[in-house]
């Protein structure tokens, strides 16, 4: 199973119709961690599994999603609410009460990937506002390929290519 995961693009709606045109039918789940500021019933906001970012606090999404997609539960949070600025412990824990062999959080617009306590935990980065280490790239978005005894993680840059140096595997 494939997952695109993208968070924080900030009204900037034309990027995320770029990634569907492009690698949407590709994967076969398309997730949006929060910090859309788009409306969820349009275009191209209604292709994901989304939530509610700090920034979209009029909009009607959920506060967190748990997606059960073949044989993988996908724990989906903006993560302001478990305060990931500070740690990702509130957040693992989260994810070990609701059955997680995924989370994806967005938040900090710093790209991130662990596998910790048999969970995969992605950050894919800021699409639009990118900071920290890997702010040069310019904005990114994150490709899980789920298998039964592996994880791939793959990180894009906003022209659709890998990142070779940021790309991870992780045995189940």
């Amino acid at each position: 199973m494939k997952i695109l995961v993208v968070s924080d693009n900030h009204r900037e709606e034309k990027i995320l119709t770029k990634i569907i045109q492009q690698v949407g039918d590709k994967v076969d789940l398309l997730v949006h961690c929060g910090d859309s500021e788009l409306l969820p019933d349009r275009e191209p906001m209604n292709r994901f599994k989304a939530v509610k970012g700090n920034n979209d606090y009029r909009l009607p999404y959920p506060t967190e999603l748990m997606i059960n997609q073949g044989t993988e539960n996908v724990f989906v949070t903006h993560g302001h609410l478990q305060q990931v600025n500070f740690s990702l412990t509130p957040l693992m824990l989260t994810g070990e009460e609701k059955g997680a062999s995924i989370i994806c959080y967005g938040h900090t617009h710093q790209l991130g990937v662990a596998y910790d306590h048999k969970m995969l935990i992605v950050n894919p980065g800021s699409i639009s506002f990118p900071r920290g280490e890997y702010a040069q790239i310019g904005g990114t978005f994150a490709i899980i390929k789920a298998q039964p005894t592996q994880f791939i993680v793959d990180f894009y840059d906003r022209q659709m290519k890998p990142v070779p140096q940021l790309h991870r595997e992780f045995d189940r």
